[in-house]
């Protein structure tokens, strides 16, 4: 039973993980379409360096770089030029031999460069990831603690994958361009599965268009703004309609062959 815990432990680790990348790592830094609270702010930090390990100044700069090459040559990991499975299985490569690259960051990221408390810890992500490990195994023991933890490494591994590879070859789109709309991805990954109106509207803070899309982690911005703790700094619901790139939808009309506009 302990292990069966340890798991669930693990899958909520790994949501919890992928709700601070959406918000924090995507909507605030990479497209500042959203402003946090100092405090929200630091605990965002933290949490992404025990979670996930990533520095979020390299995180932003291979997505910045993402959007500006997407799917063609100079995009750090497109399924289209790597290869679909290239990308499922080894995205973390991919990730690394661009965040690596510090050409990458000054371009990219120079908005963000590192401070004091990155230079004296948050940068040794290994270290914040590991003191998540020994949380874990002191609360749960050796073998649940260590359990919970690989769930949470796998889980969040292959959501990040699936963002990049199956959000860029299964789907549909809404817009014209490479990526594309998984709804059931994006009720896992709170909402970065609407990955075709993402790379239309970078800088909206919602990510959901249309009806029967759901962005889980737009209520999540909500409730930190009510609260004061986040401002969205941009519009969310107006532009998708006529936005310049939309894919008209047709159909038959009732009275005849006349195509209407949905």
């Amino acid at each position: 039973m302990g292990y069966v815990v340890a798991v669930v432990v693990g899958l909520v680790l790994s949501q919890v993980a992928t709700l601070i990348t959406t918000v924090y790592l995507h909507r605030v830094l990479s497209h500042k379409s959203i402003r946090l609270h100092p405090a929200v702010t630091v605990f965002m930090r933290f949490a992404t360096w025990m979670l996930t390990s990533i520095s979020p100044r390299e995180w932003v700069a291979v997505h910045r770089k993402h959007h500006n090459f997407s799917d063609v040559e100079g995009d750090p990991h497109s399924p289209h030029i790597e290869g679909y499975w290239q990308i499922m299985i080894g995205n973390v490569y991919y990730y690394r031999r661009e965040a690596n690259n510090d050409n990458t960051l000054e371009k990219y990221a120079s908005d963000l460069p590192f401070d004091r408390l990155d230079t004296l810890l948050l940068r040794r992500g290994t270290l914040g990831f590991s003191l998540t490990g020994v949380i874990l195994v002191l609360l749960m023991g050796i073998g649940p603690g260590l359990v919970a933890l690989a769930t949470l490494a796998v889980v969040y591994l292959l959501l990040n994958a699936a963002i990049n590879g199956a959000g860029h070859t299964f789907g549909y789109k809404s817009f014209e361009n490479d990526a594309t709309n998984l709804k059931l991805l994006a009720l896992i990954t709170f909402g970065e599965g609407l990955h075709n109106n993402h790379h239309a509207r970078p800088a909206s803070a919602k990510l959901a268009a249309f009806k029967g899309e759901i962005d889980p982690a737009w209520p999540v911005i909500r409730l930190l703004e009510k609260l004061k703790l986040a401002e969205v700094l941009t519009k969310v619901d107006e532009g998708w309609e006529d936005h310049r790139r939309r894919i008209p939808h047709t159909r038959v009309s009732p009275l005849g062959a006349t195509t209407v506009k949905e």
